[in-house]
């Protein structure tokens, strides 16, 4: 029996009913008051194989919405079932039609339902295109020679980065539920689809094609195609763009604070994770490097960070100064004078690269016991040095031991009863802070920025900052702020 081929858009109600989905999904650009959708693109999808139903068809729509200020674009997946179906799944339901042939249909969220994932991953992993040539596939990474995507997938919605986006993480049914990150990925739609690409979209893909493995890779591309204006010969004008990004599920591994707070909890060494940590983060920093280029500062530039470091310290200083004793203060002030000179007379420029500039330890996720990854989210800056990066990473770590040690009490048991040993915040973290330079030196980077001066006078000014936020409480040995070592 051969199944006659229908399309959503022509069907009674589909636009009824996509319009009253529509304003509850965090990414609709209009909550409230009139809209009209009309369609001006989109893509059919072949059936997967194993899929009960067999009047199933899996769309992808892209509308304009014509709104009071102005028309928006938003793109739509979309699963049409002649029967309610477990693949997509009670939250991923739209609405319920009645075709033009009078039967039911169901309409589910793309996005969530398993047979519109597994055709859609596939048009990526096998470079497909569509039959008119505006939609294509594109697969990056060695994606290509991945196994096939099946029905038997587990699909899961996670928290996407950007809010015009939705995110599904996909795992083979053979991967576990905490583990195998590499055998999974995160597919996201872009809801309101444009002509460019960001920013840090671009510059994931070039370190994608650069080889790199300090952040989650992208693994594939969807794009298609949208109708832009007609002309008086009625031939359409057509943009193009990207309709989803598929990339490795690195961010919804187990981030480096968790784990790192779990680890000081339980009063076990970090030290070797440290030590992977810092050497992927070199290993980011040189990627970036290699990928967008790096060059020493000039003179002004030296001159002027010099000035603001020397700044830097003095204000945090005079800030906490009250909170020591009088033997604490001299030694401290003896150790910023010291300091001081030494940025007075740096004469050796840093490099500048692009850079991460806010890095924390809720940003570095473990995909394996052997690779780190970094989440570039919140943005990259350029013309700043690595050791940027290095400070921040650790004044995180040091803020997540103040906030263990609080939480701490004096005396604590293990689960079985048995009295725990008191953890000594201080050595912990010192051991933290040794092994996580050391694997950052034992990158492909430069970390000449790592032995200067201006790296001890950034972390005492932290670690002043950090002091002053937690009220003069502190659990660290005074060589924390002192950094006086080389």
């Amino acid at each position: 029996m051969t199944t006659v081929r229908i399309r959503g858009e022509e069907q009674p109600g589909f636009l009824e009913i996509l319009s009253n989905w529509l304003p509850h999904q965090p990414w609709f650009p209009a909550p409230r008051g009139r809209r009209s959708l009309t369609r001006v693109g989109g893509l059919r999808l072949p059936t997967p194989q194993g899929d009960p139903d067999s009047g199933l068809f899996l769309e992808h729509h892209v509308f304009d919405l014509e709104l009071p200020q102005g028309p928006q674009r938003i793109s739509v997946p979309v699963a049409l079932r002649s029967r309610p179906s477990a693949l997509a799944g009670k939250t991923a339901f739209i609405g319920k039609l009645t075709d033009q042939n009078g039967k039911d249909l169901w309409v589910y969220d793309g996005a969530r339902d398993r047979a519109f994932l597994a055709a859609w991953l596939e048009m990526a992993r096998r470079r497909q295109g569509s039959r008119n040539g505006r939609s294509r596939g594109e697969a990056l990474a060695g994606f290509e020679s991945w196994d096939a995507f099946e029905l038997k997938m587990r699909r899961s919605a996670v928290q996407a980065q950007d809010a015009s986006h939705t995110r599904t993480l996909v795992a083979p049914e053979d991967a576990a539920e905490e583990g195998d990150w590499e055998k999974k990925v995160v597919v996201d739609f872009l809801r309101r689809p444009t002509q460019q690409r960001t920013p840090l979209l671009e510059t994931v893909l070039t370190l994608t094609r650069a080889n790199s493995r300090s952040v989650p890779r992208v693994l594939g591309t969807i794009s298609g195609a949208w109708e832009k204006t007609a002309t008086a010969a009625d031939e359409a004008e057509w943009e193009n763009g990207d309709l989803s990004v598929i990339r490795e599920a690195g961010v919804e591994a187990p981030s480096a604070w968790d784990l790192a707070r779990a680890a000081l909890k339980a009063g076990r060494s970090f030290s070797a994770e440290a030590g992977e940590l810092g050497r992927w983060l070199g290993t980011f920093h040189a990627d970036l490097a290699g990928a967008f280029g790096a060059h020493p500062q000039s003179t002004a530039q030296l001159k002027s960070m010099a000035q603001n470091a020397q700044a830097a310290l003095s204000s945090q200083w005079a800030g906490v100064r009250q909170e020591f004793d009088e033997d604490e203060a001299a030694d401290l002030h003896e150790v910023i004078d010291l300091m001081t000179m030494q940025l007075r007379d740096a004469g050796e420029p840093l490099m500048l690269q692009q850079i991460h500039g806010d890095l924390s330890l809720g940003q570095a996720h473990q995909m394996t016991p052997q690779r780190w990854v970094f989440n570039e989210s919140d943005g990259l800056i350029e013309r700043a040095l690595g050791l940027r990066d290095v400070v921040t990473m650790l004044m995180s770590a040091a803020n997540l031991v103040m906030e263990v040690a609080n939480e701490t009490p004096e005396a604590s048991s293990t689960e079985e009863g048995e009295a725990q040993a008191p953890v000594n915040f201080g050595q912990w973290y010192e051991e933290f802070t040794k092994s996580f330079l050391k694997g950052y030196r034992s990158s492909d980077v430069d970390a000449s920025g790592v032995d200067s001066v201006f790296f001890r006078a950034a972390m005492l000014a932290e670690a002043l900052e950090l002091f002053a936020q937690w009220e003069g409480s502190w659990v660290f040995r005074p060589s924390m702020l002192l950094q006086a070592e080389g």
